[in-house]
């Protein structure tokens, strides 16, 4: 990648943000700073459920707090990777940009959290391709 394109990658991430913590003080009357503190973290965890196995906890409706194991890279779950888009997708009270979806690595199934529900990652398992000649990665699923 070069300079020009690293640039425009920034300028983008930070649209994004900035587009998606706006949103979240409209559409959930949430302060400034909590808000692009959160669209940050979501941000982040979507980069990083792309690249690998993520584990991240979130608050769920009742407030309580559940750990969650999840991806959106093909490859590391032969489930996730045969699966075919059926038109299933469910519908909620929340603007449809602030949820997103991700592949629940112990369920076998799509799953879908709100932004501003977002605690924080703990950990991620991201393969190197370098030093695995069969691409597997850490298991800590």
């Amino acid at each position: 990648m070069n300079k020009k394109e690293n640039q425009e990658l920034k300028r983008r991430m930070k649209a994004w943000v900035f587009d998606h913590a706006n949103e979240m003080i409209e559409e959930l009357n949430m302060e400034r700073s909590a808000a692009f503190r959160q669209a940050h973290l979501v941000r982040e965890l979507l980069e990083k459920l792309g690249q690998g196995k993520v584990c991240f906890q979130y608050r769920k409706q009742d407030e309580s707090e559940r750990e969650a194991f999840g991806t959106l890279r093909a490859g590391i779950d032969p489930v996730f990777d045969a699966y075919v888009y059926k038109n299933d997708v469910k519908t909620n009270q929340h603007a449809e940009s602030l949820n997103f979806t991700y592949w629940d690595l112990k369920k076998k199934g799509f799953r879908t959290f709100s932004a501003a529900r977002i605690v924080k990652i703990i950990a991620v398992a991201i393969p190197n391709y370098r030093e695995h000649e069969n691409h597997e990665l850490i298991e800590f699923v």
